[in-house]
């Protein structure tokens, strides 16, 4: 039960119209979850973060055997080339010189959370001076902390601050140690488009990414990546409460070899 008496009053109306769009979108919503399969309401993985993070840079899953597993998600390719972002079935790479595009089936991915989304609630916050810390803050107090959560937020954003990898050749190294000379920052401007990703517990670390892990993709399809930072007067968020996960480990002979043993989390919080 959220106690409205002890929030802040900065956010007390946006919490407030939380509560009263999710009252009344939630039986439509789950009306059209009862109709689909079972399947569809669960997160994929394929591969999990801490072989991602110890260097398992290729994976056999194709981009067509990706979109079967769901409709939205994030990910990255093969080499770590790129972010990979899939919002309504289609599946954009945006690369580590700005550019996007949507990929072909036969690209592949070495790591990819993905769902078939489908809104159970619908949340709408109100600035001005929103950051991507403070939605996730009044995210967060609406949410239970146990559940699995896909993320769509739509807005425009003054500042958007993402980044994209640049490909990785072998022999690989670590993630970390990559990200050190080959990742690609962009500050974005005045741009409109969706956030897309996850929101999960802390019982999930060690094979996903504990909190929020959210890619960009403008409209335009001219700009994106993985998001930092944020500002905005006005989101809106909509919400798809999973009622689980499932894994599939990565089939490339790789992740057979690669050592899971050590515990990256701590490596995992500074480049997220």
């Amino acid at each position: 039960m959220i106690r409205l008496s002890a929030v802040p009053k900065s956010i007390f109306t946006c919490l407030l119209a939380a509560v009263l769009t999710t009252f009344f979108t939630d039986t439509q919503a789950q009306s059209a979850r009862n109709r689909q399969p079972s399947e569809h309401d669960f997160m994929y993985q394929y591969s999990i973060i801490d072989a991602l993070m110890a260097g398992v840079f290729d994976g056999d899953l194709t981009i067509g055997q990706l979109k079967k597993k769901g409709d939205f998600g994030v990910g990255t390719f093969n080499r770590v080339d790129g972010e990979l972002l899939i919002d309504k079935g289609h599946v954009y790479k945006i690369a580590w010189d700005g550019s996007v595009k949507e990929v072909p089936d036969s690209d592949s991915t070495s790591a990819a959370f993905v769902k078939y989304f489908k809104a159970d609630t619908v949340i709408h916050l109100n600035g001005p001076g929103l950051t991507y810390e403070k939605v996730q803050e009044q995210i967060t107090h609406l949410l239970n902390p146990n559940g699995i959560y896909a993320l769509r937020i739509s807005a425009t954003f003054p500042t958007m601050t993402t980044r994209a990898e640049k490909p990785a050749g072998k022999p690989y190294t670590s993630l970390p140690e990559h990200l050190k000379h080959n990742q690609v920052v962009f500050e974005l401007k005045n741009t409109t488009g969706i956030c897309a990703g996850f929101l999960l517990p802390p019982y999930l670390a060690r094979t996903n990414v504990p909190g929020f892990h959210l890619h960009y993709l403008a409209d335009d399809h001219k700009s994106g990546g993985h998001i930092f930072n944020f500002t905005a007067d006005a989101v809106t968020i909509e919400v798809d409460k999973a009622k689980g996960f499932t894994i599939e480990n990565n089939t490339h002979a790789d992740f057979g070899k690669v050592n899971l043993q050590p515990d990256r989390g701590a490596e995992l919080k500074k480049i997220e």
